[in-house]
């Protein structure tokens, strides 16, 4: 699992959560093909509840004003999570990265996610999520990265971060 990305967070207080899943293509070709795929997923945060279950997670890309948007995401987007039961949870798009390692035949992509205090558009505090997809040669993974976190990653359970994972890369 790509923890040692550079966007993933140190760890400084609170709880660290880490998952990923990982398939094996049958050439690099697919396993590029796959990437891109999972590239194009993962930036499209607005079906991102369709990966979820249970799929009790609505998932809205915003600016930071509430505007919705119907596109992918860039960085310093917002994000508004609608959890069952009603709660709202916004979220900034810290940062989105694409490196390529042709020496290493590796490529990764990576988003980083921070909630953000309702008073202000900055992070509310220290907690981040990363989601990373790596392809190494055949191999795909897609994993999830929470730092610092004082309740559960954006308000997903363990469970609902690694069916996104899962879904991003099927």
């Amino acid at each position: 699992m790509p923890e040692d990305h550079y966007l993933v967070a140190r760890q400084l207080q609170g709880y660290e959560k880490n998952a990923g899943y990982s398939i094996a293509a049958k050439s690099i070709e697919d396993a590029e093909d796959y990437f891109v795929g999972a590239k194009e997923k993962l930036l499209d945060i607005s079906n991102w509840g369709k990966y979820i279950i249970p799929p009790v997670v609505v998932f809205h890309l915003t600016d930071s004003h509430g505007k919705v948007y119907q596109r992918k995401a860039h960085k310093g987007d917002h994000l508004k999570i609608e959890i069952a039961g009603g709660d709202i949870i916004s979220v900034l798009v810290q940062a989105i990265e694409y490196d390529d390692y042709p020496d290493d035949d590796r490529e990764t992509f990576a988003m980083r996610l921070s909630p953000i205090s309702e008073n202000e558009n900055g992070p509310a505090n220290n907690a981040t999520t990363t989601v990373v997809i790596e392809r190494s040669r055949q191999q795909l993974t897609a994993s999830y990265h929470g730092r610092n976190q004082e309740i559960s990653l954006l308000g997903l359970s363990d469970g609902q971060w690694e069916s996104l994972v899962q879904g991003l890369i099927k």
